[in-house]
């Protein structure tokens, strides 16, 4: 009777405590008003509930304990990038990147389009195949099938020829794949290591954080990177394969080259443990006649926070003729749809490339939801036919490409670690105008009539998708 009496007289202003706690932490914290007003509504009108929901899921954790992790340093001999080569004139959209990342422009001599893994697979496997010195070798999914074991093979016969191979695959996206292709390279004896793995001794559960970042450096001449990962899934032709994608890579070579393994090793160290290394060394010259000039911006929920969404909204705001995007999975946020909004207004040609089929439903139920705003203007949306169209693809105006690993979506922009790479070209433009253009004329447009005809049933569920849109 004494401790229940107690219990009576403590539990009420503990109750309070606990939910002015919390919805001062959000008020003090969150730099969006509605989600601070949501979780101070919900913890006055719970107050127990709504404290024990907010420390589980209004906390923003990702970022402090990614800061906290990913301390590697591994500094650059030189930083001798140009911020307005010779020639060229690729100013305003030159500057965002260069105020965001603090750096200038890097020479690009060669750059190849490679679609899908039919023309991807056999050029990367080359390059292993003749590689003398180091291949680094870093992806998301890496597939134990017959595509997969086929660049184990490759690899391994490298290693045993004297190359130093490293292999880094995210601890989350190896699982897609069983048995875990680790194991294999380990038999091996590749030099394999696992970016975050999962865990359970220690406990290591996270989904988030991961590395989605794709690039292979072979002998610091040649460069790839794009959205492709390595499987049967990427070989578009097999039309046996129920998850087969299309998707776009490049070759590069040139200085642009050295940036990316120093991504590389950067990421590396990291899933070694060590921190603090010696200087980077170089090994391309910056060449001024080079035919491309590109800048690598690497993102992730760490200190690089947020720089490939404002690099998208910077370029997007500083386009006169034209944005075209291509994505597998399309969730902005408001800040994109309200500069797609303006760039329209404004008289851009604003187009929009998705899968009609995606492989993740839920991703696409929420993105249906996302297109009543953005088709609130006549931008032009347009849904591929299947298979799934994986490609990920930014162009503005005549001479600028954004391409790399990162999606339009919360997750690839807040909570993965992800590379994008600028490039500064008439030509490359042209290029993937005529891919974007050639994809474009297989697709049938999206109308604010069909978004809104939806029927009760599918706005409910493409509407709750939509509220865990940050974790698709």
């Amino acid at each position: 009777m004494i401790v229940s009496d107690a219990l009576l007289w403590i539990l009420p202003p503990l109750l309070i405590a606990l939910a002015v706690g919390a919805a001062g932490h959000a008020l003090l914290t969150k730099l969006d008003s509605s989600a601070a007003f949501g979780w101070i509504a919900l913890c006055i009108i719970l107050p127990l509930a709504g404290p024990i929901l907010y420390l589980l899921f209004g906390l923003n954790r990702v970022s402090k304990r990614a800061r906290k992790t990913y301390l590697t340093k591994l500094l650059k001999d030189s930083s001798d990038t140009l911020n307005e080569p010779p020639g060229t004139d690729f100013r305003p959209l030159s500057m965002v990147g260069e105020r965001i990342i603090k750096k200038g422009l890097s020479s690009c001599d060669e750059i190849v389009i490679l679609e899908n893994g039919e023309a991807l697979y056999p050029a990367m496997l080359e390059a292993i195949n003749t590689a003398t010195r180091r291949i680094l070798l870093s992806t998301y999914i890496f597939d134990n099938d017959e595509t997969g074991r086929q660049f184990v093979q490759a690899l391994a016969a490298a290693r045993e020829r004297g190359v130093e191979v490293k292999v880094i695959v995210d601890g989350m996206g190896e699982f897609t794949s069983l048995p875990r292709i680790g194991g294999l390279l380990r038999r091996h004896q590749i030099d394999f290591v696992r970016f975050n793995p999962i865990t359970l001794i220690p406990p290591a559960l996270d989904l988030n954080m991961r590395s989605h970042r794709k690039v292979l450096v072979v002998d610091g001449v040649f460069a790839f990177t794009g959205g492709a990962n390595i499987g049967i899934r990427h070989l578009s032709e097999r039309l046996g394969h129920w998850n087969r994608a299309m998707d776009i890579h490049f070759r590069m070579r040139g200085r642009i080259v050295d940036e990316l393994e120093w991504a590389f090793r950067r990421d590396w160290h990291y899933c070694q443990g060590t921190r603090h290394l010696g200087p980077f060394q170089h090994c391309n010259r910056i060449h001024i006649d080079a035919p491309a000039w590109s800048r690598l911006i690497l993102d992730g929920p760490n200190k690089d926070l947020d720089r490939i969404n404002d690099l998208i909204l910077g370029v997007v705001s500083a386009a006169q003729h034209k944005v075209w995007i291509m994505t597998p999975y399309f969730l902005p946020t408001l800040d994109l749809i309200g500069a797609l909004h303006a760039a329209y207004l404004r008289g851009v040609d604003v187009q929009i490339l998705l899968p009609g089929y995606n492989n993740i439903k839920p991703a696409h139920w929420a993105c249906r939801n996302f297109l009543r705003q953005v088709l609130k203007y006549d931008v032009n949306v347009f849904y591929q036919p299947p298979p799934f169209v994986h490609s990920k693809l930014l162009l503005i105006d005549d001479q600028y490409a954004l391409i790399g690993s990162s999606n339009l979506d919360p997750r690839s922009l807040r909570l993965n670690y992800e590379l994008g790479v600028e490039l500064f070209s008439s030509d490359l433009n042209a290029q993937l105008s005529g891919y974007f253009s050639a994809r474009r004329e297989q697709a049938r447009r999206v109308t604010r009539e069909e978004i809104e005809r939806r029927s009760v049933p599918e706005r409910l569920r493409d509407s709750l998708a939509w509220l865990f849109s940050p974790y698709l």
